[in-house]
């Protein structure tokens, strides 16, 4: 994810310091509505340089994830789902303010091996499950009310921002729980909790419409579902994955150097570190055919210390194949 971050911050033509200042903008609104959530693991409203801003209580993780832009996923919560049909629900009683209808939803994966993705700040199966969800609905972005988009980290929240076509300033809000590093959600498990609160959310506000997304593994298996009160007409008819996935599945992609030597740029990194420090430094980079390598940076202080300090995104360098670890060195 810090790796995407990048990319983003690529994308978006920003500095360092102002991309972290940003990113510290965009979920700062995440920890006040946790801090309201009676529910939340973390409910301490936060704000943006509090986030931002490294510091002995909210040390660097992934450079430029700062603790307090992560996910944790030690926490203890549980949520539940009934679903069944109308007849069902009509047979046990369950009364009708409390029904909450689907009426679109999509599911598909981008290229599964991170190395091999087209680039690191979009996501073609986003943009794909949400075209999907929102034409099964007769809907689009502008007809929801609320909005939950998956928060393990900011750049899953800015991709799909970007290919959802919701700005990440969107007066509505991104969450409705305060998101998985304040509110919590024990791994995936996060989504059942969203849910959850969007049909809470939903029930109180009958016949307005809500958006949950869902993300697995590194920006990897996605699927967005749209709800309401408000029944759905018509028949339902929801299109099989399988048939937009091989559209995904078919892109171009570049080719990846297992081995790689020779001169190198850099496409995208992150600086790794723990309790004592940077440990070590991950580099996706580019040779000059274009072909993509991955490869450590050399582990000293000094290089650690450009790569958080700097934008080394593009920098020049020499890449060398080891037998277990491939190492780029920065000109």
């Amino acid at each position: 994810y810090p790796l995407f971050e990048q990319s983003i911050r690529k994308a978006k033509g920003r500095n360092v310091r102002d991309h972290q200042l940003a990113l510290g903008r965009l979920f700062a609104p995440f920890t006040e509505i946790a801090a309201k959530n009676p529910y939340s693991w973390f409910p301490t409203a936060r704000s943006a340089e509090e986030i931002a801003t490294p510091s002995d209580r909210n040390r660097y993780v992934g450079f430029p994830y700062t603790k307090y832009l992560n996910s944790v996923i030690q926490v203890d919560q549980s949520a539940a789902v009934v679903m069944t049909n109308v007849k069902t629900a009509r047979e046990l009683g369950i009364p009708e303010n409390k029904w909450v209808y689907l009426h679109g939803g999509a599911e598909a994966n981008d290229i599964w091996n991170v190395s091999e993705r087209v680039n690191y700040h979009s996501s073609p199966a986003i943009r794909t499950i949400g075209r999907k969800a929102f034409a099964q609905a007769g809907k689009t972005a502008a007809d929801m009310h609320a909005i939950d988009l998956y928060s393990c980290f900011p750049s899953a929240v800015q991709i799909g921002c970007a290919e959802l076509g919701i700005a990440e300033d969107d007066p509505r809000g991104l969450t409705v729980t305060g998101g998985l590093p304040y509110f919590g959600g024990a791994g995936n498990n996060y989504v059942m909790h969203s849910i959850v609160t969007m049909m809470e959310r939903l029930r109180a506000k009958p016949g307005q419409f809500g958006l949950v997304t869902a993300n697995g593994w590194f920006v990897t298996k996605h699927a967005a579902g749209i709800y309401s009160t408000t029944p759905k007409l018509g028949a339902w008819e929801r299109e099989n994955p399988a048939a937009y996935q091989a559209e995904i599945d078919a892109m171009a992609r570049p080719a990846v150097v297992p081995q790689p030597n020779g001169a190198g740029t850099i496409e995208t990194y992150t600086v790794v570190h723990d309790r004592d420090g940077p440990k070590f430094g991950l580099i996706l980079g580019r040779l000059a055919n274009g072909s993509r390598f991955v490869a450590h940076s050399e582990a000293k202080p000094d290089v650690f210390a450009r790569l958080i300090e700097n934008d080394c995104m593009g920098a020049p360098g020499r890449v060398t194949a080891g037998p277990k670890t491939n190492t780029f060195v920065l000109d």
